[in-house]
């Protein structure tokens, strides 16, 4: 089975790679560092900045899977009219080139997997958020909201298209435990804001193989979130990270010092989302890592 990937150089599409089966190709700005960063386990790659432009396909380019992971990081970089339109052309512009791209060739992909996040459901509070509750009104709610309707003329033509709602990514090399662990290893790490907010998180190993296991599950399509069963309250977060450090977690970031630091992306990090993974659930899929103690165990193991 062909698959083509967007996002494939950055840490979750590069875990993702290699548990693909048949060729697979990938779409990247830089082609050359693309090749030098993914070596043997991408057949090709298909230089084009989606950002700005669509890919060059000829109609009987044919790809069986399509996995969209494109989109700048929210972290990186304080949140200004600058930031927020990067964000946005990142997701709706490049994914809105992507389809149209697709939908040049004669043979349409059987599956389109699209990334989009929980933040599609803006601050909930202590409200459980499944796939059929409706979007937040925010930035990143309304972000999410159009990156995921960009997506619509392939279903509209016949693709089955899955729209991946993915919470905190905790693994490995990378991430946000990739930040968070060097703090907590010092004794510098606690809870944000008051720690009531809920944080809906998965395992990396664990959110490749959700995908894997819904691109087999042929009857499935629309939003999925991709969040394992047990989310948890940012004080408990923090604690149950440096328990496994054996570290305290003593030092609170109040909200107003988190908000004078890192600005309007404060409030993502306070906002609350209890999420849970319905359709997942439903439909069978076994967490490796079903409780943030499990999670914590293994990344700090390493």
């Amino acid at each position: 089975m062909s698959t083509l990937v967007t996002g494939g150089t950055g840490w979750i599409g590069k875990h993702l790679i290699t548990k693909l089966d048949g060729p697979v190709h990938v779409v990247s700005r830089n082609a050359t560092s693309a090749r030098a960063q993914l070596g043997n386990s991408v057949d090709s790659v298909i230089e084009c900045d989606l950002t700005n432009e669509r890919m060059n396909l000829k109609p009987t380019d044919k790809f069986e899977t399509v996995i969209n992971l494109m989109g700048a990081s929210l972290a990186d970089g304080r949140w200004n009219d600058r930031k927020k339109e990067s964000l946005r052309r990142s997701r709706i512009d490049a994914t809105s080139n992507l389809v149209a791209s697709l939908l040049q060739c004669d043979v349409l992909p059987s599956i389109f997997v699209s990334a989009s996040a929980i933040g599609f459901y803006g601050d909930q509070g202590d409200n459980v958020c499944k796939e059929t509750t409706t979007p937040g009104s925010d930035f990143l709610a309304t972000l999410c909201k159009e990156w995921e309707a960009a997506t619509c003329p392939l279903a509209e033509a016949g693709v089955r298209v899955l729209r991946i709602r993915i919470g905190i990514v905790l693994g490995r090399g990378g991430g946000a435990a990739d930040k968070l662990l060097t703090l907590f290893r010092w004794g510098l790490g606690g809870r944000l804001g008051s720690g009531q907010q809920w944080m809906s998180w998965i395992h990396l190993d664990d959110l490749v193989a959700a995908i894997l296991f819904l691109i087999q599950h042929e009857s499935l399509c629309g939003p999925v979130n991709l969040v394992a069963s047990d989310p948890v309250q940012n004080v408990v977060f923090a604690k149950t990270l440096a328990a496994s450090l054996r570290r305290p977690a003593l030092l609170p970031v109040p909200a107003a010092m988190l908000r004078l630091v890192i600005g309007e992306f404060a409030d993502y990090l306070l906002a609350s989302q209890r999420v849970q993974p319905t359709v997942l659930v439903d439909n069978g899929f076994e967490f490796g890592y079903p409780t943030i103690e499990t999670a914590w165990q293994e990344i700090v193991s390493a």
